[in-house]
């Protein structure tokens, strides 16, 4: 054998010289179902507010003797209204990248706007489930009220919201304690396609699982172009991500008391105790887990203030908070809805960038969001969402059971049942993914930008004519 004898030269010392091959398919790592924009009927609008009318009362009539008469009625009509709110999106790329990535991608400029698109149907998705216009109504992102605001009424003859307690779904009565509810309130039958339940995807497989033996019975149906989903009793089961049962929570929140007017003055009053839970509403996701108690008693003087901090938390893909609910009460575990706060104190001095809430100032009449020193320059005068009969979302344990600590398998959540008739549920809109135009600059000559927008708003014309169950655990 030759002395001569030399190392093979291996893969890692030919690396300078190996080509480099990339996949051109491209995979979506960020995606949702989003079927509510599809599913809820829309309609083009002229105007920068939805009007409608009800008639609440019909005349009134009843036996009476022969030639006799009674007194004269009338129906009863009232007309209510949604604003427009806007959403936008801006992007670009510069020219540079648009011809270097051509070979692999193609458009490089295109594929970002369909992303743009999907990306701003996802926020109306989320909006829809969660916004809040009392509480945004002097901020930068001014929001429309979703059904989590609007189907809110635990008692009285206009019910339309069941608190399950954190009970687990064993069985398939909650749904039909759901459609029993609405149908009362409806006085016309909710079980055909013209309806659907919007449930989380975890609470589809816990209905899949106590519908096994039924399965053969299982229609589906088309709810809107190529969205075919299974039924309940002939009800559409719609999923959807913005009611997803995640084991996302609140961090640490501490509190602290004040009674010095700063930085803005408070009215309650001298050794008050409170307790506080509070959970954040995150882009894209929903509502998370509540932090755990947080007990504080004012000092000295009567118009004191309490003071939450935290960290913004961040959901899914890292996303941050568009809202944040507060729950008070007398001790642990008996919190309510106090109100919901903005996530955005304002915006930076360029005007675009936001400042995030990383504080929330209780006066005794209202809650105010706040970075530091930094306060909005205006809030609201009251409690916005205020409902004593909402409670914190309960977390469970990986037994199956509610409670409220902190160590979990996840959160207890939502289930909808809503009409997909646009008498009862519409979302009209202004511009629908209506492009900007937009043009470099001289600061910025080689980009291509562009925007897209949306004008709309959530019209549900008849609330009561749509229900909910709160606060039910679905783990499969």
């Amino acid at each position: 054998m030759s002395n001569d004898l030399r190392e093979a030269l291996t893969a890692v010392g030919a690396a300078p010289l190996i080509n480099k091959i990339i996949s051109p398919m491209l995979l979506e790592y960020q995606r949702r179902y989003a079927p509510l924009v599809r599913s809820i009927p829309s309609i083009k609008w002229g105007s920068d507010t939805y009007y409608y009318n009800q008639r609440t009362v019909n005349p009134n009539g009843g036996f009476v003797v022969d030639g006799g008469a009674r007194v004269v009625s009338n129906s009863t009509y009232v007309q209510n209204s949604f604003a427009m709110k806007h959403f936008q999106t801006v992007g670009a790329i510069t020219g540079y990248a648009e011809e270097v990535t051509r070979q692999l991608i193609g458009d490089l400029r295109a594929r970002e706007i369909e992303g743009t698109i999907q990306g701003q149907y996802w926020d109306i998705e989320h909006a829809l489930c969660w916004g809040n216009a009392g509480a945004t109504q002097f901020g930068a992102y001014p929001q429309f009220d979703g059904f989590d605001s609007l189907v809110s009424t635990y008692s009285g003859t206009n019910q339309n919201a069941i608190d399950y307690g954190g009970q687990a779904m064993t069985t398939l009565a909650p749904l039909d304690q759901l459609a029993d509810m609405v149908e009362t309130n409806s006085a016309q039958s909710v079980f055909d396609s013209s309806w659907m339940f919007v449930l989380s995807n975890s609470a589809a497989s816990k209905v899949a699982q106590l519908l096994l033996n039924q399965q053969r019975f299982v229609d589906q149906v088309e709810v809107a172009a190529g969205l075919l989903v299974p039924t309940y009793r002939g009800i559409p089961l719609v999923k959807t991500s913005f009611l997803s049962n995640r084991s996302t929570a609140m961090g640490t929140v501490t509190g602290a008391t004040s009674n010095t007017g700063t930085p803005v003055p408070g009215v309650i009053a001298t050794a008050t105790n409170f307790h506080y839970q509070v959970s954040a509403i995150i882009a894209r996701q929903g509502e998370i887990g509540v932090c755990a108690d947080v007990s504080v008693t004012t000092g000295g003087g009567a118009n004191n203030i309490i003071t939450l901090s935290f960290s913004a938390p961040t959901g899914l893909d890292g996303l941050q908070p568009t809202l944040y609910k507060v729950y008070r009460g007398s001790a642990n575990n008996n919190q309510s809805l106090l109100g919901v706060v903005d996530a955005t104190v304002g915006l930076a001095a360029d005007g675009i960038t936001p400042i995030l809430t990383t504080s929330i100032i209780d006066t005794g009449a209202t809650l105010v969001p706040a970075n530091g020193s930094t306060l909005p320059a205006t809030y609201p005068a009251s409690y916005q969402g205020t409902n004593a009969s909402k409670l914190p979302p309960l977390t469970y344990n990986a037994a199956g059971s509610a409670a409220s600590g902190t160590n979990t398998a996840g959160n207890t959540e939502s289930i909808y049942l809503m009409s997909r008739d646009e008498n009862f549920l519409v979302r009209p809109y202004v511009r629908e993914l209506e492009p900007l135009d937009i043009y470099p600059t001289t600061a910025s000559p080689d980009s291509l930008p562009y925007a897209l927008v949306t004008d709309t708003t959530l019209a549900l014309r008849a609330p009561k004519y749509m229900g909910v169950l709160t606060r039910i655990a679905t783990k499969v």
